[in-house]
């Protein structure tokens, strides 16, 4: 299963229609895969719907159904997010440990780890999967009668010029006032383009496999700083941490300067990435556009 654009697919309203379609079945088929823990499995569903809303973005102003789809995804993955949210404070301390080589930090881990494994065993986890699969499935009865109001790249160039656009002033913003909002808000905008880039790919292979790769690892830089920062705040904010005060004070240390490493290396990054105004790509791409479906 291929996450972009066929030539088959005949008009960008089937491609939405059939990626829409396998993007639901292959969460369905996790849903019921019996070999995948409960932690990936919801990571994955997160992730399919984050895909599906990407989806939906590139057609956004051909779409007269957009609002209401995007906030049906949107609300079916939110009852799987507090349980993501407590496994993804793991998966941060163990890739700043990762990243800075810090040692001594192991009753941190622990106590990430125990208060994971006390939200999995009170959460509703069963209500939850059951109640993502029924909006998943109403969800695929409506993919069916999805229409677009243009065609050809007409039904694509408005939101891919839209989130480009708001990517780039992301980035702006970002290194005016890099705090957590802002960094959080660039992100989600560059992941829009990330999504873009590979559903566009076929209409010039080499140039957007490259850019898709870039995005992939700039959505990732501001992922990880997101993720420090939640960490940090859950830190900052906790009244009953256990083992020395000194232990946590030094790990916050460690969560800050990451997190500079972190905004430098995205911020040169994304300037390269988001140089040309949204008009000249979305030209571009245009072109690319007409000589793919020659």
């Amino acid at each position: 299963m291929a996450y972009r654009l066929k030539t088959s697919d005949g008009s960008p309203q089937a491609a939405l229609r059939r990626i829409a379609m396998e993007e639901i079945d292959a969460g369905l088929a996790e849903l019921d895969d019996p070999d995948m823990n409960l932690h990936d499995k919801v990571h994955q569903l997160r992730k399919r719907a984050k895909r599906l809303r990407g989806l939906i973005r590139l057609v956004r102003p051909a779409f007269p159904d957009y609002a209401e789809e995007n906030a049906a995804i949107r609300d079916a993955a939110r009852r799987l997010s507090g349980l993501r949210d407590v496994e993804g404070m793991v998966e941060t301390f163990d890739k700043l440990v990762a990243a800075t080589g810090a040692e001594g930090f192991a009753p941190i881990r622990a106590h990430l780890v125990a208060r994971r494994d006390a939200a999995a065993a009170q959460a509703d986890v069963a209500e939850d999967l059951a109640a993502f699969r029924a909006d998943l499935l109403a969800l695929r009865q409506r993919v069916k009668q999805w229409e677009l109001e243009t065609r050809g790249f007409k039904a694509l160039r408005g939101g891919l010029e839209k989130t480009y656009a708001r990517a780039r002033a992301g980035r702006e913003a970002a290194s005016r006032t890099p705090d957590m909002a802002s960094i959080h808000e660039w992100r989600k905008r560059v992941k829009d383009q990330w999504y873009h880039t590979r559903l566009l790919r076929p209409v010039n292979e080499d140039a957007l496999k490259r850019r898709a790769r870039r995005l992939r690892h700039l959505s990732e830089l501001l992922g990880d700083h997101h993720d420090l920062a939640l960490l940090d705040g859950f830190i900052s904010g906790a009244a009953d941490l256990p083992g020395d005060p000194a232990l946590w004070a030094a790990f916050r240390k460690r969560i800050a300067a990451r997190q500079a490493a972190l905004e430098t290396e995205a911020q040169a990054l994304g300037a390269r990435l988001f140089a040309s105004p949204a008009e000249d790509l979305a030209a571009r791409w245009t072109r690319w556009w007409n000589r793919w479906r020659g």
